[in-house]
């Protein structure tokens, strides 16, 4: 049954997969927008949902998660130029240092790169979990903004971005249009951060009350 509970216009979540993300960067980020949007259809008109989350890919083949299950996408990275989400969301894992491996065939990388780039003209918020900001970081997106990261990796990652503002001690960091977290379970605060900042307070509250989750609500961890 509706309620008189208003919610803005349904904002679209692209998160980038690759072989070898973490798992828990990918899955707790969804969890903070897919439970928004549960509580979007119970509590209000179904097409008021604030949230449609989407994988993508390079192509639609199944993609491996670090020692876990692997995933379908639901968009090519080409499709996803075409029609863009509104937040687009880089998870870290060992598929980063690969990547960015020195020793490997530079092609798929400078590919990644270059569709981070054209992605960045097109999103509202260009986000990062853990070691995700070392691939924002390389593309030259981070220059001379605040961003955070895996704090055990740190060094590793912000050797990638030497004109980054760095901040090893915050959970997560809101630079505007650049929204960085710190190494995995962090990202799940950056997402309910990223969930009362584009619905609401009120969505992002009774969203982590349901997912019975303890919210560090400030970048600082408290």
């Amino acid at each position: 049954m509706a309620s008189d509970t208003e919610y803005p216009p349904i904002r679209r979540v692209g998160i980038l997969l690759f072989d070898d993300f973490e798992p828990l960067d990918v899955w707790g980020f969804v969890q903070a927008f897919t439970i928004a949007r549960f509580l979007g259809s119970t509590y209000a008109e179904a097409e008021a949902c604030p949230f449609q989350v989407a994988f993508i890919a390079d192509t639609l083949d199944k993609v491996r998660s670090y020692n876990g299950p692997s995933v379908v996408p639901d968009l090519t990275c080409a499709e996803a130029l075409e029609d863009s989400p509104d937040v687009l969301m880089v998870p870290g894992g060992l598929g980063v240092r690969t990547l960015l491996d020195p020793e490997r065939d530079p092609s798929a990388l400078d590919g990644t790169l270059d569709w981070l780039r054209a992605m960045d003209e097109r999103v509202e918020v260009m986000s990062s979990v853990c070691t995700g900001a070392a691939l924002l970081a390389r593309a030259g997106l981070l220059d001379e903004v605040p961003a955070t990261t895996n704090r055990v990796a740190f060094d590793w990652v912000a050797s990638h971005g030497p004109l980054v503002l760095w901040d090893d001690q915050a959970r997560w960091v809101d630079a505007g249009k650049y929204v960085t977290s710190a190494g995995v379970s962090a990202g799940m605060d950056m997402a309910f951060h990223l969930v009362a900042r584009l619905a609401g307070r009120a969505v992002a509250e009774r969203a982590a009350k349901a997912a019975e989750y303890e919210w560090a609500r400030e970048p600082s961890g408290r």
